[in-house]
């Protein structure tokens, strides 16, 4: 009991100082002396220890300094040199104001004015000369800026005319047909779908699904394909409601191109109130789909090469007469 009321029990700092002193003097060492105490900055006033006081003040931006130049305007803020410096300090050496236009005189802040004083005319031509070399740089930025304007004009001009020239089409590659076939037959995935894409760079953005083993009554004879509309990015900017034709194909992939048989099957949307769900701006994420139930038999697919390398391509054209320009 004597010793832990006895004033000279040994003790170790609670802050973890390393100090270790009797109890007698604790009161005063956590006070006055432990390096881990509390303090408050004298110039920016936020709280530190005591052992983190000398590196804080040599960063602290409200710590004053001399200014370097020797001016008469006494100690300033870390935080403020800077800019004491740059635009206030009369001592401090400085180019001249036109040194942009071609003067190397370098002098103090507070001679500067002395010295174009001494020579407007000669500073004043110097900023004519200056004034008339960047109009030229003007006029030629601006032929460059014209002679791009046009180049851009000539390629949308070309993006435009592929569009025409080839339509807006898209060609899905199905790959691993016999199995995709096989699940179909057995009603484990009976439909599978196309990436997404669009009618032109701003257009309508349309998916297929095809069904290989048939749909409904074309169950298990014929091929099924079927377009949607999925909501786009601008279909505020678009014409509803959809009225292009699409047209579907189905690739021969025969070696001699001249030789192909491609069979393709072509929609012009009926627009009357009933469609409205298949052709309508979307609401949801995509549309009801519409398209061909008996797109190609079964047996024909068989034939020719639309079959190659368990590989199926199915084409598909989004008419693009009347189709809103943006």
């Amino acid at each position: 009991m004597h010793l832990e009321d006895c004033r000279y029990t040994p003790m170790k700092c609670p802050r973890n100082c390393g100090i270790e002193l009797e109890k007698s003097q604790l009161r005063r060492h956590l006070q006055e002396e432990c390096q881990k105490r509390g303090i408050r900055c004298d110039f920016c006033h936020i709280p530190i220890t005591q052992e983190e006081e000398r590196s804080h003040l040599e960063v602290c931006g409200k710590f004053l300094l001399p200014c370097p130049n020797g001016c008469k305007k006494g100690d300033i803020p870390r935080e403020e040199m800077e800019f004491h410096l740059e635009e206030k300090c009369p001592q401090q050496e400085i180019p001249c104001p036109f040194a942009n236009a071609g003067c190397d005189f370098m002098s103090k802040r507070k001679n500067l004015h002395k010295h174009i004083k001494e020579d407007p005319i000669s500073h004043l031509g110097m900023a004519c000369d200056t004034i008339i070399a960047h109009g030229k740089e003007l006029d030629n930025n601006m032929k460059q800026l014209a002679m791009h304007t046009n180049k851009i004009a000539d390629l949308e001009r070309t993006v435009d005319t592929l569009e025409k020239l080839y339509g807006c089409q898209l060609v899905w590659r199905i790959e691993k047909w016999e199995d995709k076939m096989s699940e179909a037959k057995l009603g484990r995935k009976p439909t599978i779908f196309s990436p997404p894409f669009l009618t032109t760079r701003h257009g309508y953005r349309m998916a297929m699904s095809l069904c290989p083993y048939g749909d409904g009554r074309a169950r298990g004879k014929f091929l099924s394909i079927f377009i949607c509309i999925c909501k786009g990015e601008h279909d505020a900017l678009l014409t509803w409601p959809f009225t292009h034709r699409v047209s579907f194909s189905l690739i021969d992939q025969c070696q001699d191109p001249k030789s192909r048989r491609n069979v393709t099957y072509t929609i012009k949307p009926n627009i009357i109130k009933d469609n409205k769900a298949f052709l309508g701006r979307p609401v949801g994420e995509r549309n009801a789909s519409f398209g061909a139930q008996k797109f190609v038999e079964l047996e024909i697919l068989k034939t020719m090469d639309y079959i190659r390398d368990d590989s199926v391509f199915i084409k598909c054209e989004i008419g693009s007469e009347d189709m809103t320009k943006l």
